[in-house]
């Protein structure tokens, strides 16, 4: 290829401009969405690659079985930092406590995510500060380091601020270092850090050696250290832990089988896709490498068939050049010299889409960004936009290949005499399978879109067991003290347009806080049942009537009482032949009677079965409910003064009853957009394929169109004709597609207990949305068919 073909390349696109807008066009769209999906792929298989050393930097995770529902978590007993140290196994450790306290600079509060670490931290995760210094940081009870980004949010700079002060929990502290901000793909991440002498903790936290409380703890794995005897080791010191041993000599422990607490150990390089941090509550932060590869594959899937597109399209202007060609090869045109001219327009194609792909990619970053839930960084370095250049480079090579065989297939006789058509069956049959392939894909991510947005609708809108409208929730600060919650309750209640004021230990539908209890019976069986601590007032307030027996009332029960109220499946739990022989009666050895059953109420979200509960009178609170006709904003106002006198140094955070089960579903409906996204990718992808293959076969069909016209045969009958072989690729990949969209979504709702009455109407409305893609993309050349005039046919 020489720059004359690409000049001349370049004069046939501007004399075409609606072939060379379609073609550049569709292809740009193509190489956005395989720079954005394949970056994003990349950005998830790099996860945590800034650690130095990550292969041998582990992280701790922990499951309580105790717990009702467990799952795994990052958050491990502390002191087996020590066990660790002390197997001589470890090169350096360290702790890692979330302090759950905001931070006040002058006299704003901001969130910031606050982690206690040991100074081996530093040295574990490679930090080098901008400023200052991380190592006197902590060791220091009063000193804090900020990330560049947190500086600018305290103090409106980064610049020049150590030195400065905040406070913390009521502490003064001082920025003693700058820190660079943590990449985006850092399955562990943090805004500021302290030591683990920190004022910032609580006076009994503030120890080296701390007791078997819960936080991160990371190890620094010595060369050739063997993970699996370490983590056995961890094992059983948490089997011989005192909290454990407790466990086991209790109630509770008669009725556990297998270990009550596990600990595993999961290197760096694979936390983000840990199946089992995957598949738990904070599941939203961790990836499937299942997903992301077939995201891979969706990505190069959709670059082949847009370039399926590109060469259905320059075949087309091949055949209809075939005089051109024809000519070129009696004036003396060599074989390598008329492909190189092929070649060359399907580069010049290639690197103008992938130019404009890019620019669309970078408009549609934030947008993407959103799509995945994922702050996207380095997407556009230099590398990766030489390497897409390439990539687009190669691509115009290959999709050029087959035009410039068709070309050097033209017999010049027969083409200048209009006779010839020089495209093989094979690769006919080879396009039309492409095309097929594109219906299918169409088909299944279409079919996939549907069930998944409706499945999510379907569980955000299930009936709660309750009227959330009119109520709204205040998260209480974890570490209040009771006095301070009961007084903020009673201050809120006598407010105007407070309806009535409830306490629970969690908001209903948001599965955070898990409380299990032993339970024994009064014929000697002990059981583990979950309780959800509640006041009186719970049930008035909300609006909830008994299914059986009386419900908590403010007037009848107080704080501490030994009512106790039951959901159906606690009573069937203490093997009551019904819920309401439950009532009156009193089960448990030190536990007063049951004076009624709750209706279900959903905790938990539609991929779990209502579990035993049992609703106690023990102040243990964590969120406010209030019943009131204010809309959010108006009760955020009205509350404002109030949280400011009781909890001052604590950020109020207001929301609607409703909005935790609507955020249970987030990733749901997170996926739903994507599957839609790329269906309708799809679906123009087929729609450009079918009107290119429209156009080819009327192209190919003139004469016998004409010849059919001549013999009498009605606008039916040719169109008939075309429509016969569109509906047999429509079919082929129906066919190829719903068994494959069935299978996508069975899997899917297999996660569910309950699922929406779907039926099949998510495959049919697909592939009736096929259908009619296919029909307008060949209306045009159908009509174009139609309205051919026998005479300037035949004469071609």
């Amino acid at each position: 290829m020489t720059l004359r073909d690409f000049r001349i390349g370049w004069r046939l696109l501007l004399r075409e401009p609606g072939f060379s807008l379609v073609t550049v066009l569709g292809l740009a769209l193509a190489f956005a969405a395989c720079f954005l999906l394949l970056g994003y792929v990349r950005y998830c298989f790099s996860y945590d690659s800034h650690v130095p050393d990550a292969a041998r930097v582990v992280q701790l995770k922990q499951r309580i079985n105790w717990f009702p529902r467990p799952d795994w978590n990052t958050r491990a007993m502390l002191p087996l930092r020590q066990v660790a140290l002390d197997s001589g196994m470890v090169e350096q450790a360290s702790i890692a406590v979330p302090l759950d306290a905001p931070i006040r600079a002058g006299e704003h509060l901001h969130e910031v995510a606050l982690l206690a670490v040991d100074p081996a931290f530093a040295g574990i995760f490679g930090i080098v500060p901008v400023a200052g210094d991380v190592a006197a940081v902590l060791s220091r009870p009063d000193a804090l380091a900020v990330t560049q980004e947190t500086a600018r949010r305290l103090f409106g700079t980064a610049a020049g601020v150590l030195d400065r002060t905040v406070q913390v929990n009521g502490e003064t502290l001082r920025v003693a270092a700058v820190l660079p901000d943590p990449p985006a793909n850092a399955t562990t991440r943090w805004e500021a850090l302290a030591g683990p002498l920190s004022r910032a903790r609580p006076v009994a936290e503030r120890t080296l050696v701390p007791d078997w409380k819960r936080g991160g703890v990371f190890l620094k794995l010595k060369a050739g250290a063997d993970a699996r005897q370490l983590e056995a080791l961890l094992q059983e010191a948490v089997d011989a832990s005192p909290m454990e041993q407790r466990m086991r000599s209790g109630p509770m422990g008669k009725t556990m089988q297998g270990p009550g607490t596990e600990v595993k150990i999961v290197a760096l390089p694979d936390a983000y896709f840990d199946p089992d941090m995957a598949a738990s509550r904070s599941g939203d932060s961790y990836g499937k490498r299942s997903t992301v590869l077939a995201l891979a594959g969706i990505a190069l899937l959709v670059l082949l068939l847009a370039v399926t597109n590109y060469v259905n399209l320059a075949t087309v202007r091949a055949q209809q050049r075939q005089r051109e060609s024809g000519l070129r090869k009696l004036l003396g045109a060599s074989a390598p010299r008329m492909a190189a001219q092929f070649l060359a327009e399907s580069v010049l194609v290639s690197m103008l889409a992938a130019v404009l792909g890019m620019m669309l990619a970078w408009m549609l970053l934030p947008t993407f960004a959103g799509l995945v839930d994922r702050t996207l960084q380095g997407f556009f370095a230099p590398a990766r936009i030489a390497l897409a250049l390439l990539a687009a480079l190669l691509v115009g090579m290959l999709a050029g290949g087959w035009p410039a065989l068709v070309a050097l297939r033209v017999r010049p006789a027969a083409a200048l005499a209009g006779r010839d058509n020089s495209e093989t069956v094979g690769g006919l049959w080879l396009r039309r399978g492409l095309t097929a392939l594109q219906f299918a894909t169409a088909i299944a991510l279409g079919g996939m879109a549907i069930a998944v947005a409706w499945q999510t609708r379907f569980a955000s809108q299930a009936d709660p067991g309750f009227n959330p409208g009119q109520l709204v929730t205040v998260d209480l600060p974890q570490d209040a003290k009771p006095e301070a919650i009961l007084a903020f309750a009673e201050a809120v209640r006598r407010l105007p347009l407070a309806g009535g004021v409830a306490l629970s230990a969690e908001a209903v539908g948001r599965d955070g806080r898990k409380i299990v209890q032993g339970f024994r019976t009064r014929d000697g069986r002990d059981l583990r049942l979950e309780i959800k601590p509640v006041s009186p007032e719970f049930f008035e307030v909300y609006g909830i009537r008994p299914q059986f027996g009386r419900l908590y009332r403010a007037d009848t029960d107080r704080a501490n009482g030994d009512a106790l109220v039951l959901n159906a499946a606690a009573a069937t739990a203490l093997d009551y032949p019904a819920p309401q022989a439950a009532v009156g009666q009193a089960p448990f050895a030190e536990r007063g009677a049951i004076v009624g059953i709750a209706p279900d109420i959903r905790h938990n979200d539609l991929r779990q079965r209502t579990e035993p509960i049992v609703y106690i009178l023990t102040p243990e609170y964590g969120v406010l409910t209030l019943r009131t006709a204010a809309v959010v904003d108006e009760a955020e106002r009205m509350l404002a003064p109030l949280w400011q006198r009781y909890f001052p140094d604590r950020i109020m955070a207001v929301q609607p009853a409703a909005a935790p089960f609507a955020q249970t579903y987030q990733e749901d409906a997170r996926l739903a957009r994507m599957l839609g996204t790329a269906s309708a990718l799809a679906v123009g992808l087929a729609a450009f394929g079918i009107y290119v293959l429209a156009a080819y076969s009327v192209q190919r069909n003139r004469r016998q169109i004409v010849l059919r016209k001549l013999y009498g045969a009605g606008k039916g009958a040719i169109a008939r004709l075309l429509g016969r072989e569109f509906a047999a690729l429509l079919a082929a990949g129906a066919l190829l597609g719903l068994p494959l969209a069935w299978l996508a979504i069975e899997r899917y709702l297999a996660g569910f207990v309950e699922r929406a009455p779907l039926g099949q109407w998510p495959l049919v409305a697909a592939t009736l949305l096929a259908a009619l893609v296919a029909l307008l993309a060949t209306a045009r050349h159908t009509l174009a068919a139609l309205r051919l005039a026998p005479v300037g046919a035949l004469r071609d």
